[in-house]
């Protein structure tokens, strides 16, 4: 059964069009993932964030509201009462198995997705600016950059190169850092990750921020000197949590950062501001009487030692797709109080899983064809254009059917082995292979 079930996986990844070599996904050079350092890397994480973890999700867009209290979660591995910490960002497709290295076991497929495309450009498409697409599937065409050095800001991680953005992202946060000086107190802005110099998704780090329409502004603020390079890669952020993760510090937290997220949130090109639950929080508590602009101001996964200010579709812009607009409801009940649930610090250690073969597919990364027809034109335009492989022109469906024939792999190895699947039952697997874990438990109880 072994041998067949390496057949299947050598055949799924002909399929793919990719070759693996010792397990390494070989890409052409101007695809390699430059495996840059995640949004959290290098930050200094709460107490109860294991250090080889990363607090940042990877769903910003499905953050427009949550589900009620009581109601089904909309991450399936995050759930009330236990906090769940995604593995570094960056690491590769295939999932963390506690047989990955069990001799014979195939592996998932890996793909050439828009990220290992997008993530190779180094300049911007010299075109009219648009923004393409939505939030967290779309491109970027006229970007230009945020200085790196600015009176009132200074751009941070500079080695990600992801400081572009549409032209009006841009002129609102120069005109953010300076209002921010002159009536909040702040000597200036730190500024994370914008977008790539043509969007698209990121490497590693986000899910949106592909239309240059999204910017994560640091709440730590922005020292007195001019920092120098190697000080913007290693600067660590401060969490504005305290040990519980569940309340801010307010050794660090203070009336200033509240006035930095109202500030941000009174502008009317701004759509959305995604921050931690408990800053959500103690935003609820600081803002007295005027609330009105709390209602823009999301609860989300991370978002500890930044905000995230994103702009509604520029006027006259075809082909970008807004969010729905916010209700009015300044979200301080029972919002709130779902999202803080969901990331309540487990109170035991994890304990460990017994072996077993997981046979539900991971999720595919987006792939070129999941994007606008415009993102392809712009990655072959100039300067410097990116060629695009047959591999990566994979359509949903064939990367569907791909990882299907390698779960039914994994299926006949967990059974050549007498190991239980993950999961085992019918339900919570692919659609395709529902029928099969069906017919594989009835016959166990048997």
């Amino acid at each position: 059964m072994r041998s067949g079930g390496l057949s299947a996986l050598l055949f799924t990844l002909g399929l793919a069009g990719i070759i693996l070599i010792k397990g390494d996904l070989l890409l052409p050079p101007a695809f390699a993932d430059p495996r840059s350092t995640a949004d959290g890397a290098g930050h200094r994480l709460p107490e109860f964030v294991p250090q080889g973890q990363s607090l940042i999700r990877s769903s910003e867009q499905d953050a427009t509201s949550a589900p009620k209290a009581g109601s089904a979660a909309s991450n399936s591995d995050a759930k009330a009462g236990a906090i769940t910490a995604d593995p570094v960002l960056g690491m590769p497709l295939s999932e963390t198995s506690s047989l990955k290295a069990e001799p014979g076991l195939p592996e998932w497929p890996k793909f050439i997705g828009a990220k290992d495309l997008f993530g190779a450009v180094k300049k911007p498409a010299p075109l009219a600016a648009r923004a393409i697409g939505y939030y967290a599937h779309g491109c970027l065409s006229g970007a230009v950059p945020l200085p790196v050095d600015g009176p009132a800001w200074q751009e941070m991680r500079l080695s990600r190169n992801r400081n572009w953005g549409h032209p009006e992202l841009i002129a609102l946060i120069e005109r953010f850092a300076l209002d921010a000086q002159k009536f909040d107190g702040w000597h200036g802005l730190l500024v994370g990750d914008i977008a790539q110099p043509r969007g698209g998704p990121m490497t590693a780090g986000h899910a949106s921020h592909q239309v240059g329409l999204d910017a994560d502004i640091w709440l730590t603020p922005m020292p007195k000197r001019r920092l120098t390079r190697q000080q913007r890669e290693d600067l660590q952020a401060t969490s504005m949590l305290d040990s519980t993760g569940l309340a801010v510090n307010p050794k660090v937290f203070t009336s200033k950062q509240v006035a930095l997220i109202k500030r941000a949130a009174s502008y009317s090109e701004v759509e959305r501001i995604f921050v931690h639950p408990a800053i959500k929080k103690a935003l609820c508590v600081a803002a007295g009487t005027d609330r009105a602009w709390l209602g823009k101001v999301r609860p989300y996964y991370g978002h500890y030692y930044h905000f995230h200010m994103r702009i509604k579709c520029p006027a006259g812009v075809s082909g970008c797709q807004s969010q729905t607009p916010p209700t009015g409801d300044d979200g301080c009940g029972k919002e709130v109080d779902w999202w803080l649930a969901r990331v309540r610090p487990a109170k035991n250690p994890p304990v460990p899983k017994p072996r077993s073969v997981n046979v539900r597919p991971p999720k595919p990364p987006i792939m070129l064809s999941d994007l606008p027809a415009e993102c392809r034109s712009l990655l072959a335009a100039g300067p410097d254009p990116v060629p695009v492989p047959q591999a990566a022109l994979m359509t949903k469906a064939a990367v569907h059917e791909a990882l299907e024939k390698a779960a039914k792999a994994r299926m006949a190895f967990a059974k050549a082995e007498g190991l239980p699947m993950v999961p085992a039952n019918a339900a919570a697997a692919h659609p395709a292979l529902r029928p099969h874990l069906h017919k594989t438990t009835t016959a166990e109880k048997k």
